[in-house]
């Protein structure tokens, strides 16, 4: 069905993901926010039609990553409100949670001195900024924590399967779900810490990157994976 599509077709989403961000990051940075709350909603989706192009087998855990990935930028839209921040969080939280089930189906080896060195990074991370601003969070501090622990677990894994065979997915991977937690980190020093926009374009863009990234690299894995099946087919005929 993908190769039916035209290339151009397949490339047009990518390049309307690009011109979306940059907008949206426009307008976080002049602070309209009628217009940021046009662009922003069609962030996701416009990534998520990008996929469906250029994927041959679509994955149900992606389908629910994107799906609370979206849900998770439309609440924290609404940052006035306390409660939608909760879900927000919440959102992203389940986000995080259909990765780690995703990257659960292509690393199984278990590297202990590999992940002690994730963990240590990770855990110094998210030590030094609960630090900073874990008696600001206030009514979503327990989201905030249950949040950041997930993602420096996950974040620590990447880390291990990165230094127990270096590939370039991998490598992406890892430094997209890092480049992704520094978005989360700006968002709570403007609402929960300094109570303003310190941080603005940067926001949209690193969010942006971070999770084209993940995608991109679970993308490259999955192809690997057909490539090796392949191999092994051609070596039992």
């Amino acid at each position: 069905m993908n190769n039916k599509i035209p290339l151009v077709l397949k490339k047009l989403p990518q390049v309307l993901f690009i011109l979306l961000v940059l907008l949206n990051s426009y307008f976080v940075e002049s602070q309209q926010k009628t217009l940021q709350f046009i662009i922003e909603p069609l962030i996701v989706p416009t990534l998520f039609i990008y996929y469906w192009f250029t994927t041959p087998e679509r994955k149900t855990t992606f389908i629910g990553i994107f799906l609370f990935l979206w849900m998770g930028d439309l609440f924290v839209l609404f940052e006035n409100n306390s409660s939608f921040l909760k879900w927000g969080v919440f959102c992203y939280w389940m986000m995080l949670l259909f990765l780690s089930y995703h990257f659960l189906h292509y690393f199984k080896k278990y590297v202990l001195g590999a992940h002690l060195l994730g963990l240590l990074f990770y855990g110094s991370y998210l030590l030094v900024f609960l630090s900073h601003v874990y008696n600001s969070l206030g009514d979503i501090r327990i989201h905030g924590v249950i949040y950041g622990l997930t993602l420096s677990l996950l974040g620590s894994f990447t880390i291990m399967e990165l230094l127990r065979k270096y590939t370039n997915a991998k490598a992406l991977l890892t430094l997209g779900l890092l480049i992704f937690s520094v978005r989360d980190v700006l968002i709570t020093y403007n609402k929960r810490y300094f109570e303003e926009d310190v941080f603005t374009y940067p926001i949209p863009i690193l969010h942006a990157l971070g999770f084209f990234m993940i995608l991109k690299s679970f993308m490259w894995l999955e192809e690997i994976n057909k490539e090796n099946l392949n191999c092994n087919s051609d070596a039992l005929e």
